[in-house]
């Protein structure tokens, strides 16, 4: 059987927000545009450069709502500053907590509704 491997995420935003939500995820988290599609629909795919892709598509439909989530990981020394930049950029967090293995989680939700969660890991889930 081939091997089969995640490369990336649909989340939906709308014409209205979608270069906000480009944005978002570029100037907060450092990532950066590695194809835009002028469509229709429009389309950007976004990397953090380590592998992991977003695909920001406009569409009508939903945002990605609870429970369903994306998270964004980052070493739990880290965490605190990368929640208190989000802050300052305007997020809100409605969940803040720490889950038994004391990793330090934060819910949110992106410019186009669509929810989102970071997460500062204690040890790195294993590939």
């Amino acid at each position: 059987m081939a091997s089969v491997r995640l490369e990336h995420v649909g989340i939906p935003a709308t014409t209205d927000n979608f270069d906000e939500v480009v944005s978002f995820y570029c100037e907060n988290f450092g990532w950066t545009v590695i194809r835009d599609l002028e469509g229709p629909p429009r389309i950007n795919f976004i990397s953090d450069g380590s592998g992991g892709r977003l695909e920001v598509y406009v569409a009508d439909g939903p945002a990605m709502a609870h429970p369903s989530h994306l998270a964004f990981a980052v070493p739990v020394a880290e965490y605190d500053a990368l929640r208190d930049r989000l802050v300052e950029a305007g997020v809100a967090f409605d969940v803040d907590t720490t889950n038994p293995a004391g990793d330090k989680l934060g819910f949110f939700n992106d410019p186009a509704g669509n929810r989102a969660q970071i997460v500062g890991r204690i040890a790195a889930l294993p590939d």
